[in-house]
């Protein structure tokens, strides 16, 4: 009876596995998100200010500036985790070759340089086989420290301690 159940389950196994086809989807978003790590205050931020700079420009040509950005993680289920989370209105799309500022409530500046990402694929997290096409960034350079973003490459993590305080 034993063998019999083996038997019965391995066919059922090879028989799922055998059909299952990878799927390929494409999203050309440049980043999902922007989580500030480590943030360890209990103010929330009200606003940010995302600034794309010509590439090794010493921040002094602008391409554009932007405010439209949703604020997650204030909320008192999630303080526990100690990030803030800013997930852009309008997707930024493409591979990302420019230089970024952030500017958190006007009082707290990252610039962030040496972004080094590539359109990949990866594992889109759903059923076996599901794959997304998009770009990844493995690591970039913010105020000077360089950052290891290859655990989530398809968002920009920044530990808050990177940050410059512009103001108190």
């Amino acid at each position: 009876m034993a063998i019999l159940r083996y038997i019965s389950i391995m066919f059922c196994f090879l028989f799922i596995s055998c059909n299952n086809k990878s799927e390929y989807s494409k999203d050309d978003s440049s980043f999902y998100g922007i989580y500030l790590k480590e943030w360890n205050s209990l103010l929330c931020p009200k606003k940010i200010l995302f600034e794309k700079y010509e590439k090794n420009s010493s921040f002094k040509i602008i391409i554009r500036g932007d405010t439209r950005f949703n604020i997650e993680g204030c909320e008192n289920e999630v303080k526990e985790i100690n990030q803030r989370i800013f997930t852009p209105i309008v997707s930024y799309t493409g591979k990302i070759d420019y230089d970024i500022k952030l500017i958190i409530d006007d009082s707290l500046e990252f610039k962030i340089t040496s972004i080094d990402n590539k359109i990949d694929t990866v594992f889109s997290g759903g059923r076996p086989g599901d794959f997304i096409i998009m770009n990844n960034i493995s690591s970039f350079i913010v105020n000077g420290y360089k950052v290891d973003n290859s655990k989530t490459p398809l968002n920009i993590e920044i530990p808050t301690k990177t940050g410059k305080v512009l103001k108190k």
